[in-house]
C-alpha cells in the first residue's frame, strides 16, 4: 500500500499581488514627486515672468507698480488658471468654455512672451546679446505652460489612480 502524497499548493497570486501592489505605489509616488518638481518650476518661472511683466507693464505704461503687478497677475495667472480649468473639466464642457479660453490662452501667452522679450532685452547691449534676450523671454511663458500641461496632467492620473 503506497502513501498518496497530499502535498498542497499554496497559491502564489497574494504574495505577487502584494509585490505588484508595492511596485506600483512606488511608481505612483515616483510620479507625484516628479509632478511636484515640475510645479516647482513652474512656479519659480512665473515668480520670474510675474516681475518681468511687471516692470516691462510699468515701463510701458507709467502704471503704478503695483498695477503692473495686477496686469502681469491677470496675464500669467490667467493662462495658466484656463489652461488648468480646461485640464480638469469633460470633454462636453471644454468644447464650450474652449471657445473663449484658447484665445485668451493665445494672447496672454503672446503678451506675456513680448513683456519677457522686453524685459530682458532692455539689460541687453548689441544685437546679438538682444536677439537672446528674446529667445530667453519667449522661452519663459513657452516653459511655462509646457510645465502646467505636464504637471497637471500627471499629478490629475496620481490622483485618479490613488483612488
Amino acid at each position: 500500500m503506497t502513501q498518496a502524497s497530499t502535498v498542497i499548493q499554496l497559491p502564489r497570486t497574494r504574495y505577487h499581488s502584494v509585490r505588484k501592489q508595492r511596485r506600483a505605489s512606488k511608481a505612483l509616488r515616483r510620479q507625484a514627486g516628479t509632478a511636484m518638481a515640475i510645479g516647482a518650476v513652474a512656479c519659480t518661472l512665473t515668480g520670474l515672468s510675474l516681475s518681468h511683466l511687471a516692470h516691462g507693464i510699468s515701463l510701458v505704461t507709467g502704471a503704478e507698480v503695483w498695477e503692473g503687478w495686477a496686469m502681469a497677475v491677470g496675464i500669467d495667472i490667467g493662462f495658466i488658471a484656463l489652461e488648468l480649468s480646461q485640464l480638469s473639466i469633460g470633454d462636453r464642457l471644454r468644447k464650450q468654455v474652449a471657445k473663449f479660453a484658447k484665445p485668451a490662452i493665445l494672447g496672454t501667452l503672446a503678451g506675456s512672451a513680448a513683456m519677457n522679450c522686453f524685459a530682458f532685452m532692455a539689460q541687453a547691449n548689441g544685437y546679438t546679446m538682444q536677439a537672446a534676450a528674446a529667445l530667453l523671454g519667449i522661452a519663459i511663458p513657452s516653459l511655462i505652460y509646457a510645465l502646467t500641461r505636464v504637471g497637471a496632467v500627471m499629478a490629475a492620473d496620481c490622483h485618479t489612480r490613488g483612488h
